[in-house]
């Protein structure tokens, strides 16, 4: 079975009247040989959500998107009804290709600046085929707070400076099995690892933002 890993958040310092107070960490699992460990230290059976199908599927999908991102290198994005169009025409073809999460869209083009370059005349987007390199090792995260699993693939871009960014495409499967994109380079998602955390420290609305997530995504 391929590893699960439990999502983890970093240490948080406060400084109150002069004292530190160290916050105390969210618990970080590794979860491997069908098993996860839980706080108390007992060991439960832990399931992966995602296929050896979905995976294909998630591929797919991810190559698709770059496929879509592309079609709009060149397009000026200098006045704003231009903007505005580009990322409307965005969001149309990616929900028509159910490529990604109906909770998620595009943000603003003109504010990706790793993909535009400006002149004094006009703005345009940078979304050559070549810039774009998709990763092959996926990675599946059980977030134990929300109770929901995400599928990361990594990708890396290179921006108009020629400076190259690491980053990831995230995929969340539906209760009916669909397969979508979360998050990804230049779309705004659900950040589950920050709700994670939300839940985590927040233990009396611990409930209450675990039944939100699943509300609102409609996801394992």
């Amino acid at each position: 079975m391929k590893k699960i890993l439990l999502a983890s958040a970093a240490v948080s310092l406060m400084f109150l009247a002069g004292c530190q107070n160290d916050q105390p960490e969210v618990k970080s699992t590794q979860v491997e040989n069908g098993t996860k460990t839980k706080e108390n230290g007992e060991n439960e059976k832990a399931k992966s959500v995602f296929t050896r199908k979905d995976r294909q599927i998630a591929k797919e999908k991810a190559e698709k998107f770059i496929v879509l991102l592309t079609e709009f290198h060149g397009r000026s994005i200098f006045k704003d009804e231009d903007n505005e169009k580009v990322r409307e025409e965005l969001n149309r073809k990616a929900d028509e290709q159910k490529l990604i999460h109906p909770e998620s869209y595009f943000s603003n083009p003109q504010y990706n600046t790793s993909f535009v370059e400006d002149t004094k005349e006009d703005s345009k987007l940078i979304l050559r085929r070549d810039r774009f390199q998709l990763g092959n090792n996926f990675k599946e995260i059980y977030y134990a707070y929300l109770d929901v699993h995400e599928l990361t693939l990594p990708i890396s871009y290179t921006s108009v400076k020629g400076v190259k960014h690491d980053s990831e495409i995230r995929f969340v499967k539906t209760t009916d099995g669909e397969i979508y994109i979360l998050g990804a380079p230049m779309l705004i998602g659900e950040d589950l690892k920050k709700k994670d955390e939300d839940a985590y420290y927040d233990e009396y609305k611990r409930k209450e933002i675990q039944q939100e997530v699943k509300e609102e995504l409609n996801i394992q």
